[in-house]
């Protein structure tokens, strides 16, 4: 999988997470409904994730599983939606897609 292609994954995901949590002024949300739209959305990134996979699968590349992508690029980009961090420093995101591409097989990364 080339790392311009999960870089480009991971900044969508980013710039959607935050459109997404955004409400109307004044709109209320229930507990049952935030919920069921992160469960949403937690699966629209899954097919997604499993997309980009499937067309490094197709180029004969060697894509890193769903868990590797979850734990090694997303969960280090998740806090700054969730928080309202800005965005990371403009190496963070490229040294992550090195380090996942670099454990891509490897025992004890999955």
């Amino acid at each position: 999988m080339s790392a311009p292609v999960l870089m480009e994954a991971s900044r969508a995901r980013m710039a959607s997470a935050r459109a997404e949590r955004s409400l109307p002024m004044g709109a209320t949300m229930s507990a049952a409904q935030a919920q069921a739209e992160r469960a949403q959305h937690f699966e629209r990134r899954m097919h997604a994730v499993e997309r980009i996979r499937e067309r490094a699968a197709a180029r004969g590349e060697n894509p890193p599983s769903v868990e590797q992508i979850l734990d090694q690029l997303s969960a280090p980009l998740y806090p700054r939606a969730i928080f309202g961090i800005g965005p990371p420093a403009s190496c963070q995101p490229e040294l992550l897609v090195e380090r996942l591409l670099s454990n891509v097989g490897e025992p004890g990364t999955a």
